[in-house]
């Protein structure tokens, strides 16, 4: 008898002013061009929620972590996206997220915040 095992996930805050689903396909367009489909379909990839206007957390498999964190980081201008945090529980990344937003509204000011 073989136990099933659930994948591990990591939950990543990224900071967008594009809308989620404008989001999550720029990142898989890119993850197919730069590792191929087969690779994009096994990271499932899937968005969790928005903390904030801006504030995009997306999941993916852990094992497809570096992939991912590559083809968010090359994606088009139109949708640049920063990684903020990364995580393995949405509890913990939550509550840092917080202090991280906070903290990015007091150094830069409006410059994160949408017009």
């Amino acid at each position: 008898m073989t136990l099933k095992r659930r994948y591990k996930r990591r939950y990543i805050v990224v900071l967008c002013r594009s809308s989620s689903e404008d989001l999550l396909s720029a990142t898989r367009d890119k993850a197919i061009n730069m590792f191929g489909h087969v690779i994009t379909q096994k990271a499932v990839l899937k968005i969790i929620g928005k903390i904030g206007p801006d504030l995009h957390v997306i999941r993916c498999r852990s094992e497809y972590l570096g992939e991912i964190l590559c083809a968010l980081t090359l994606i088009e201008a139109k949708h640049s996206a920063v990684v903020l945090d990364i995580s393995g529980t949405l509890r913990s990344l939550r509550s840092r997220t917080m202090v991280n937003k906070s903290f990015l509204d007091t150094v830069l000011g409006d410059a994160i915040t949408p017009s």
